[in-house]
């Protein structure tokens, strides 16, 4: 068997081998979890092994050998608020964009469910902004972003490692005109068990929801607090006692790939890297913000060069991989496989999400965690303050 269906489990879905195929003959289809595997259809299948060569788990995929580390926060506080972490990314997509060049990354559509989509406008960037903690659907994108670079345009596409990594492998070449940023990830949720998840929640808001997001800043600042609105209202709360987010949190939910994960190192396969400088308070403790800081990693000259036209917008210290490292375990390991994740999907999609919820995804409140949600967050600053 001479083509992709020999990946089997470890495939990481990032449907690269459905858009390189000559003919046509592979498609990539939800499993009983919701997660997206390639099907081959063996009629047409010519077994030329394009799919196996250009695969990002099959093949090695141009790594850097190390990076260099800084912590960062874009000066532009209102778009800093909107943003995950530090908001590195809207600066980095500004200037390609300025260069009349388009921007690929994960948005929700209409339905709330997770897509890669091309941006070529600054007011569309808004769509890019924040984490999605659930598999972005990447069908059909690659392609896009050739089409892109072979007319020219300058092309900055943002995904996880696997996702990198495949955009790399479906390329075959690097691009002049191509940027790369990837995030630290630590595994993704199927979006079927997602799409579950937001009905469950509508209901309980009493109405569909319109909004979600997983890191809403207003309560509490720079934190794991997600907000969900339907309009009417909202809810917000600590991820840590929220079924769906938690069993994120604790890695149970996970694609069966992310457990072997190739990109969870520093050897990383984009340009730059983004994600939260988590633990910034022990290590540069002056530069801590409450409304986030972002950690960089720039893998590559490209990623350099970038970095150095947008530094007049940043605030930026140097930091070391060792210490961005110490919160950011999948900067140098897969996410741990727990035992439950052998039944965690068991009735996930039986009709009764909050019977699931109580079940499958029950989690308790570690004492420490309700303490720290306890704190106003009026009381934290001063408390900082007298460090």
């Amino acid at each position: 068997m001479n083509n992709i269906m020999q990946l089997g489990k470890s495939c990481c879905g990032c449907s690269g081998c459905e858009q390189i195929c000559p003919k046509n003959c592979i498609s990539m289809k939800p499993d009983h979890e919701g997660f997206l595997y390639p099907e081959v259809d063996e009629s047409i299948c010519i077994e030329c092994g394009i799919c196996i060569k250009h695969c990002p788990i099959l093949t090695d995929v141009s790594r850097c050998n190390i990076p260099k580390v800084y912590a960062a926060k874009y000066k532009d506080r209102g778009s800093t608020f909107k943003s995950t972490s530090g908001g590195l990314f809207i600066p980095i997509a500004k200037s390609v964009l300025s260069m009349g060049g388009v921007v690929f990354g994960c948005a929700y559509d209409e339905n709330l469910v997770a897509k890669h989509i091309k941006v070529e406008t600054e007011d569309e960037l808004y769509r890019l902004q924040s984490s999605k903690y659930v598999q972005s659907d990447t069908r059909g994108i690659y392609k896009q972003v050739k089409i892109e670079l072979q007319n020219g345009k300058e092309v900055l596409f943002s995904g996880t490692g696997c996702q990198a990594a495949g955009l790399r492998s479906f390329l075959g070449k690097d691009y002049g005109n191509l940027l790369i940023t990837d995030i630290v990830c630590h595994g993704v949720p199927s979006p079927k068990l997602f799409k579950n998840y937001i009905d469950y929640m509508g209901k309980k808001l009493g109405g569909t929801l319109t909004s979600y997001n997983f890191r809403s800043k207003e309560k509490r600042g720079w934190d794991l607090y997600y907000k969900a609105e339907n309009g009417q209202k909202s809810k917000s709360d600590y991820g840590f006692f929220d079924p769906y987010y938690s069993a994120f949190l604790y890695c149970k939910t996970y694609r069966e790939s992310c457990y072997e994960c190739k990109f969870a190192n520093k050897n990383r396969v984009s340009d730059i890297t983004l994600a939260d400088y988590w633990g910034i308070q022990k290590f540069h403790p002056e530069f801590f913000d409450e409304n986030g800081v972002s950690l960089v990693l720039v893998n590559t000259e490209k990623g350099k060069k970038y970095l150095e036209k947008i530094k007049d917008k940043l605030e930026i210290i140097e930091s070391d991989y060792n210490k961005a490292s110490v919160m950011n375990a999948n900067l140098v390991h897969p996410s741990k496989r727990p035992s439950c994740r052998d039944s965690i999907y068991d009735g996930f999609d039986c009709g009764n999400f909050e019977t699931y919820a109580k079940t499958k995804l029950a989690f308790k409140i570690n004492p420490k965690t309700k303490i720290k949600k306890m704190i106003p967050l009026g009381v934290k600053r001063f408390l900082r303050k007298l460090r």
